[in-house]
């Protein structure tokens, strides 16, 4: 099992962004920043976790990047697109889990 690092790519920043915006527009500051710290905290734990996800053959995760990997969110509403680049996982999205269905 590697240590990896964890990057972000610029569209999922973007999409971390757009998520607190909304999350802001239907919740308190302080919940909104709960909801995206539980979220980065699964995130962070691709860096010990990540070789457990295989690539998936899903068209619509794959379109991020050819041996893109998925994790669902721990509530089931959010995935997070990664892939390993050597030492390094790399966020490439973060979407709706209802968005893929293929």
């Amino acid at each position: 099992m590697n240590n990896y690092k964890i990057r972000f790519s610029i569209t999922a920043e973007y999409d971390i962004r757009e998520l607190a915006f909304f999350l802001l527009g239907i919740m308190s500051k302080e919940g909104a920043n709960r909801y995206l710290d539980a979220m980065v905290s699964e995130i962070m734990s691709l860096s010990l976790f990540a070789d457990l996800y295989t690539p998936s053959r899903y068209a619509d995760i794959r379109r991020y990047h050819p041996f893109a990997r998925r994790m669902v969110s721990h509530n089931k509403r959010w995935v997070y697109i990664f892939h390993i680049d050597n030492e390094t996982v790399i966020i490439d999205r973060i979407i709706p889990s209802k968005t893929i269905t293929k």
